[in-house]
This record gives structure tokens, sequence and C-alpha cells, in this order.
């Protein structure tokens, strides 16, 4: 009986090695759906499908968006007013305006003609905090970046066209929610670090984040105080309240907010946008976005 089972024993073993061997093993990454780690690439294939269909997005050549905008100081002075605003694109052109009721603070007028970047003035030789920025970081305007993929502008839909890379940065958490990270890197930054987040769930493009961090630099010598600290100067945009328009899922809530922080001086200020007139396809010339000639 031992050597009958024995025997009995060695033929089942042999039996299983033999199919361990002859059936094809599936590799983990195809087995488990999921399991392939996260890149740039596909962040950014997966952003655009959920903006729509390659068709839809390139049916849209230029695109004008109305509404109202409320801005907010909130450090470096105090107050709000609401007022009506304008976003408009074509190709690698944009344009951002505000118009308030204030005196002091009649409007805001950005525009980038694909060649020149213009800030309008409040009154004459003096811009908002905000023109200030864009005056010295033009990147934002001339990568495309500013206003998301409210924009024809935006860099993703095209990125052949750009001299720019995108590296994979993660995941974060913002308010409860995972979210994909990409950097985006280009030899004209003027000093910005640039940040997109992406929606886990969705891959809608939800925020930026644009930071010049100037660090602190040494004393001059022993004894000698520091007087000027690190100064810290960052523009995050943020998108929600996705909607479908002309075949494309976009944003209608847009917020800019504005922060410096550095020795003696500080600033927050934003402006948040509802916007409910979408207009496809209008035919715009470069001196529109000349804000300077307005």
């Amino acid at each position: 009986m031992r050597s009958r089972f024995s025997l009995t024993v060695k033929v089942l073993l042999s039996a299983l090695l033999f199919l361990v061997l002859t059936i094809p093993i599936s590799p983990i990454s195809q087995a488990l759906p999921g399991a392939e780690e996260m890149n740039a690439e596909k962040v950014i294939t997966e952003h655009l499908n959920s903006l729509g269909t390659a068709e839809a997005r390139a049916a849209v050549t230029s695109r004008v968006i109305l509404g109202t905008v409320l801005a907010t100081a909130r450090i470096g002075g105090s107050g709000q007013t609401e007022g009506q605003a304008v976003l408009a694109s074509r190709g690698n052109n944009s344009l951002i305006g505000m118009a308030f009721t204030v005196p002091n603070y009649p409007h805001e007028k950005m525009g980038y003609d694909g060649k020149k970047l213009t800030v309008a003035e409040l009154t004459p030789g003096e811009r908002s905090e905000l023109g200030k920025f864009f005056l010295t970081h033009e990147m934002p305007f001339k990568e495309g970046l500013l206003e998301g993929t409210l924009s024809t502008a935006w860099p993703l839909l095209n990125l052949s066209s750009r001299k720019a890379v995108l590296k994979y940065d993660g995941t974060k958490k913002l308010q409860g929610q995972k979210m994909y990270v990409l950097r985006y890197e280009t030899k004209n930054d003027s000093g910005l670090k640039t940040k997109l987040y992406f929606e886990a769930e969705t891959f809608r493009h939800v925020r930026t984040e644009y930071e010049d961090r100037i660090i602190q630099q040494m004393a001059a010598a022993p004894g000698v105080t520091q007087k000027q600290g690190d100064s810290i100067t960052k523009l995050v945009e943020e998108f929600s309240d996705f909607k479908p328009v002309d075949g494309v899922t976009l944003p209608h809530s847009y917020k800019l907010q504005l922060s410096v922080e550095m020795l003696g001086r500080r600033i927050l200020q934003d402006w948040t946008f509802s916007l409910s007139k979408f207009v496809g396809n209008r035919t715009l010339v470069d001196k529109e976005f000349d804000v300077a000639s307005q």
C-alpha cells in the first residue's frame, strides 16, 4: 500500500509540474487592470479624451467666452467688486479682459497676439499687481497655459508645436481628491516652476500652479544682518463646473489667485469667473489681442 501511495503522489506531482511548465502565465501588468505605472504620456492621452473626440477638439479654432467676474482683495488691501469678463483665444493667441465700475480699478486687460504680450494700464504709468505679474512672467501666455482648456492655445492640444517637456510628478490630494501632477518645463519659463493637476477619476485639468521663489542670500560679512527675506510669488488657476460645449467638455467656473510673500510686503488677491456664453469660430484678428491699442 505504501509503495502504491507513493507512486500515486509522484504521478500527481509530475502532472502538476507539467501543467505549471506548459500553461502560459500572463504578466502581472496584464492580469491586473490598472497595475501599469502612470506616466506623463498616459495622463495627457486620457486628458485629451476627457475633453472630447479628436474631431470635436479640432473643430473649434477660436473661442470667445463671456461672463461675470468677482475681484477680491484679501491681504494688502480689502474689498470686492463685480464686473463683466471676456476670455478670447484664436490659435496660440489669447486674451483676458475684465471691466469694473470702480474709478481706481476700472479694468484688467492682458493679451498675447502671438508675438508680444501687452498689459493695459489702470491709469497712465500704473498697472495692477496682476498686470505686473504677467509683465514679469510672460510664459503662461506665451506657452498657452493661461485659461487652461478654455483657450484654443492650451499646449496639450498640440504639444509637438511647443518646445516644452512634461514630466510626471506623482499624485497629490486636493480637497480629498486624488490628482495626477505633471511638471511643465520650458527654457523660457521666466523663473516660474509650473505644475498641472488632473483629477485621477476623470483626467480633467482642474488646477495650474506657477511659483517663482527667490531664496534669501547669505549675509555679505559676519555681523551683517540680511534684510531681505525669501520672496515667493505664486499664481494659481482653478477650474470647475464642467459642462459640454460644442462637443467638448469645458469648465464654466474659473478662478485666478495671486499671492506675494516677501519681507514687509504681502498680497493676496483673487478673481472668480462665472462663464455663461461660449462662442466658437468667431473671426478674430491679431490686433484684437493687442490691448495696448484698445
